[in-house]
């Protein structure tokens, strides 16, 4: 496991002051880009949620998609989009939260879960918690 994590650790390119000056964003575009790395945090995340038995992964507009579908693939489970407001064709539920100076919004269809559906949710980022909250 910790050459696994060195190899994830090589493919994260560290971006100081972005997107405001104090914050080093990890840049995770490199292990989506390599089919090794990509499989090593797949089954990773896998392994850490699959006790939870997830019936449906939520994955958070954009790279919560690919990360969120690999991750479902790998569970046998579904995935469904939890989009930014106005990408959805039909109706909808949607929550807005705050952020840094506004809001914004995410909608996912309405019948895209069921109350029985075990969720486990996927984002790219955490900062302040406001999109995961939503």
């Amino acid at each position: 496991m910790n050459d696994d994590l060195s190899l994830l650790w090589h493919e994260v390119v560290v971006v100081p002051d972005f997107p405001k000056p104090g914050i080093s964003f990890k840049d995770l575009s490199g292990i989506l880009a390599n089919p090794t790395t990509l499989g090593i945090a797949v089954r990773a995340w896998a392994d850490a949620v699959r006790a939870e038995q997830p019936t449906m992964i939520v994955g958070i507009e954009a790279r919560g998609f690919p990360l969120g579908a690999a991750l479902a693939y790998e569970l046998g489970c579904g995935f469904v989009s939890l989009r930014k407001s106005g990408k959805l064709p039909r109706q909808v539920h949607r929550r807005e939260y705050a952020l840094e100076y506004g809001t914004s919004a995410l909608e996912i269809h309405q019948d895209a879960l069921t109350p029985a559906d075990r969720v486990v949710i996927v984002d790219d980022v955490l900062a302040t918690g406001g999109t995961a909250a939503a």
